[in-house]
């Protein structure tokens, strides 16, 4: 089950040397993996040795962690990457209070440009991109960060997304240019030890292909098994919504038409990859008027994505611009920070505006929700960075109505 949307993609590079923090904590549980393997995608180059990298068991207490991204699997249990400091790998057991230090010995590289991604508690992948960006290491752990296993990979900046513990893609950003953006799909069947390219549009390159064009700015990649994946993304061209699907794994894309009523033809669009529950997707769709005005909607599908409905002109399904958080097949959350939150409990087919506080306005940088048994939730807000280096991270447990400080 996919529930996690799109993190931005981010092109600032921060190098620092990791310091090490002083205070004890507790070691991590284990889980089981349950999730459903995929068939394997083309095996790439042979095998190469990963490198095994431990790190002391009982990992160590962070203080007041400048937390930059946050994952969370469950009530309790969630990874993040801090900023603070030399920079750190992050993980929580008890909901964001206390931020154990997970950092792999001899990752230097930790801020802005690391990629996180999570598969469930236990495992997860780290991607470290080198001063060039065209390459990185990718770091990976299956104990929950205790001990890490990397590798060099072909590829520098890129939207990471492992469907099981072996098959894995990584879109590349393979440079930008006047509202262009060329990217490289990569697959694995190890883990991420060995990388196959199975699609480029850059026209410099040969072997190109402008299926998934050139032109856009892309916003980031999921897909829902094996063949079936989706590349989103904007370009400046009224009426134009950038949403690609493969249907054989990446090697070749299609325009997918979402339908849009005919008042919203001069309007421009910025399409977020959609997030599945099962055969449930919700679609992020952010539309900005001649006038310079912008809202957003969300599209539905009940067919793993094979078709989307939605209507931004119908009452109650257009809200104010902001981070969309779903949590479960019904229930979704759009935040700007500001003095209202809006909600849905009917799968996104309408949406109802409540107060909130406090006022984080101009300063939200990531929204997640996770159920917390039947119709009930949790939720986190994080705030961006302060002119001084520092971040907040709050929670709530009423739908948004009012957050708390766990990092204050």
């Amino acid at each position: 089950m996919l529930r996690r949307l799109i993190r931005p993609f981010l092109i600032l590079f921060l190098v620092a040397c990791r310091a090490a923090p002083a205070t004890a904590g507790p070691t991590p549980p284990l889980a089981t993996d349950t999730t459903a393997p995929l068939s394997s995608p083309t095996p790439g180059a042979p095998a190469s040795t990963a490198t095994v990298t431990p790190v002391p068991p009982a990992l160590l207490t962070v203080a007041n962690p400048a937390l930059i991204q946050i994952d969370f699997q469950d009530t309790k249990d969630g990874w993040g990457i801090a900023a603070n400091d030399s920079g750190y790998v992050l993980r929580t057991v008890d909901g964001g209070r206390t931020w154990l230090n997970a950092t792999p010995t001899g990752l230097s590289a930790v801020g802005f440009s690391t990629s996180l991604f999570v598969l469930n508690v236990n495992t997860v992948w780290l991607l470290a991109p080198g001063t060039d960006f065209f390459s990185a290491v990718l770091y990976h752990s299956l104990d929950g960060g205790a001990t890490w296993a990397s590798n060099p990979v072909p590829f520098g900046g890129a939207w990471l997304q492992f469907v099981d513990a072996s098959n894995g893609r990584a879109l590349a950003d393979r440079g930008a240019a006047a509202g262009s953006q060329a990217v490289e799909l990569f697959q694995t069947a190890d883990g991420g030890v060995t990388w196959t390219s199975v699609f480029h549009d850059n026209p410099i390159q040969s072997g190109s292909s402008d299926a998934l064009p050139f032109g856009g700015i892309k916003s980031g990649m999921v897909f829902f098994d094996a063949n079936t994946g989706w590349v989103t993304g904007s370009q400046p061209i009224p009426g134009n919504v950038y949403l690609y699907r493969t249907q054989d794994g990446g090697s070749s894309w299609a325009a997918q038409a979402l339908p849009l009523p005919a008042q919203t033809a001069t309007d421009q669009f910025v399409t977020q990859p959609p997030v599945f529950f099962g055969s449930q997707g919700f679609l992020p769709l952010r539309y900005y008027t001649p006038g310079g005005g912008s809202a957003e909607t969300v599209f539905v599908s009940q067919d793993g994505g094979a078709t989307w409905s939605g209507d931004p002109a119908a009452p109650n399904r257009s809200i104010p611009s902001g981070i969309v958080a779903a949590a479960d097949p019904l229930h979704a959350w759009s935040w700007d920070g500001g003095p209202q939150i809006y909600s849905t409990a009917d799968g996104a087919l309408t949406w109802s505006a409540a107060p909130t506080s406090p006022d984080l306005s101009e300063k939200l940088a990531r929204l997640e929700f996770v159920p917390n048994g039947p119709g009930s939730f949790i939720g986190w807000a994080l705030s961006s960075l302060d002119e001084n280096g520092h971040s907040q991270l709050y929670t709530t447990n009423d739908n948004g109505a009012t957050w708390t400080p766990v990092v204050p």
